[in-house]
């Protein structure tokens, strides 16, 4: 199958969504470590880490794409599923990330499911329904602050993760999402561009855009932590 193809079943979103999806929830939680918000590798809690990696990659993927695809049928030739068969999948996407969030808000605490929903809401990007290239980059951010607070939030159950962190490393984990963030918008904006009939102008506002994340991941590794 061509890589240039949109769709569901196209292998550039199957790529695109598990590196996006899956590693940016791998980002925040190896940021708990790198900044001790979790003292140790061994203190690192694996289940939670590859659930909010698989939670992160069937919801940029299957809950975003089959809502998408669903919009889009009548709209443009996609590389997709059958509108029964993206039904079927899209329900039981929702089923499975709930069960994940779940588990994980019992692991965790309840800031998880918050986290959870918001992911959610901002993935479901379709025509007519939420269609933003800013609104999937909050999803990006969120993977980023959900997989960080769920790995400190198994050390401190609930509100105790955001007193017993100090507020630097807070700050350094926000200015880590505001990269995720504009890298997230720039490149889904360039993604788009024939939407925008080429425009120059759209062209050099994603790239400013995803260059714009740099600064704050500057920012967010070089910030001592107190």
């Amino acid at each position: 199958m061509p890589i240039e193809q949109k769709g569901m079943t196209s292998p550039f979103t199957l790529a695109t969504s598990l590196i996006t999806g899956g590693l940016f929830p791998l980002l925040g939680a190896f940021f708990a470590f790198s900044t001790g918000a979790v003292p140790s590798l061994d203190d690192l809690s694996w289940p939670a880490m590859a659930l909010t990696a698989l939670g992160g990659f069937l919801a940029h993927y299957l809950l975003s794409h089959t809502i998408h695809d669903l919009y889009h049928y009548e709209i443009e030739e996609r590389a997709t599923l059958s509108r029964r068969s993206l039904k079927m999948l899209l329900v039981a996407t929702v089923l499975v990330l709930l069960a994940i969030a779940v588990y994980l808000t019992l692991q965790a605490g309840w800031p998880v499911m918050v986290f959870a929903v918001i992911g959610a809401l901002v993935s479901m990007y379709a025509e007519g329904l939420f269609h933003s290239e800013a609104q999937m980059a909050v999803g990006a951010m969120f993977l980023v602050i959900g997989s960080f607070y769920v790995q400190v939030g198994s050390r401190y159950h609930g509100l105790e993760a955001f007193t017993e962190i100090s507020g630097m490393i807070w700050l350094k984990l926000v200015l880590l999402s505001l990269f995720a963030f504009f890298s997230q918008y720039g490149w889904l904006l360039f993604y788009r561009l024939d939407d925008y009939g080429w425009s120059p102008r759209v062209r050099n506002q994603s790239i400013l855009l995803a260059k714009l994340g740099l600064p704050f991941l500057i920012l967010a590794l070089a910030l001592p932590v107190t």
